[in-house]
């Protein structure tokens, strides 16, 4: 079974159907390192809508961009990225003797391979796409954060101007008139900010969303591998 591109074949078992989110395992034995030059997924992205079909394609998006993560940090020879091509190569969705046949054949392959091995090394790229996805919700959410912080500053400094402009009204007769000109516009920017501030918001909590559920739907992919290999090979 000799290397070939997992993007294809691979592809299906991250994009599944399921009713509602998995918790993945806690369990975790190494913590893996996102390749360098990392695409960033909270900034670019597929425009967002009101849609549920703009989700969806976001999440489509994310999955497909750990997809490419887990194929470029594929650990050397015969490990779970292996395995499991090859079970879907023999199966779309294999049982207990398309696991040993596979094992078998890939035990002959590389000898010291065990079911052990296999599972240590689900963990691995299970840990990576749990780290990454994390770690990219951790940027979006910093993110937002410092968007909020913006909105607020400018929210406070349009209220600030607004009780001066009112203040001069009071305190200056004959420039009444342009005072109130200046209070009119000051209390439409004031009213205009949150539609400004909105669909950013929106955009980066959709993105963030989108990551979360691309990321349960790899780690639940792996987990159903990991409980066939123990269930089947241990």
């Amino acid at each position: 079974m000799a290397e070939k591109d997992k993007g294809f074949s691979f592809r299906k078992m991250f994009f599944r159907d399921v009713a509602g989110p998995v918790q993945p395992e806690t369990e975790k034995k190494t913590s893996p390192v996102a390749a360098a030059n990392q695409t960033d997924f909270i900034s670019p992205g597929l425009p967002s809508s009101g849609s549920g079909a703009a989700d969806q394609s976001l999440v489509e998006d994310f999955v497909n961009r750990l997809q490419k993560l887990i194929d470029s940090n594929n650990q050397p020879g015969f490990d779970f990225l292996e395995f499991t091509e090859s079970l879907f190569e023999e199966k779309q969705n294999p049982d207990k003797e398309v696991y040993k046949t596979v094992y078998r054949i890939a035990q002959k392959i590389d000898k010291s391979l065990t079911a052990s091995r296999l599972l240590d090394s689900s963990r691995y790229y299970k840990d990576l796409v749990q780290n990454t996805a994390d770690s990219e919700i951790s940027k979006g959410l910093a993110k937002k954060q410092g968007l909020q912080g913006e909105k607020d500053t400018e929210r406070n400094n349009l209220d600030s101007g607004l009780q001066q402009t009112r203040a001069k009204i009071q305190e200056l007769s004959r420039q009444i008139q342009d005072l109130q000109n200046q209070e009119i516009t000051l209390n439409g920017q004031l009213m205009a900010i949150d539609q400004k501030y909105d669909a950013r918001f929106n955009d980066i909590d959709k993105k963030v969303s989108a990551i979360r559920d691309a990321k349960e739907q790899v780690i639940s992919s792996i987990v159903d591998i990991e409980s066939g290999i123990k269930s089947n090979l241990s």
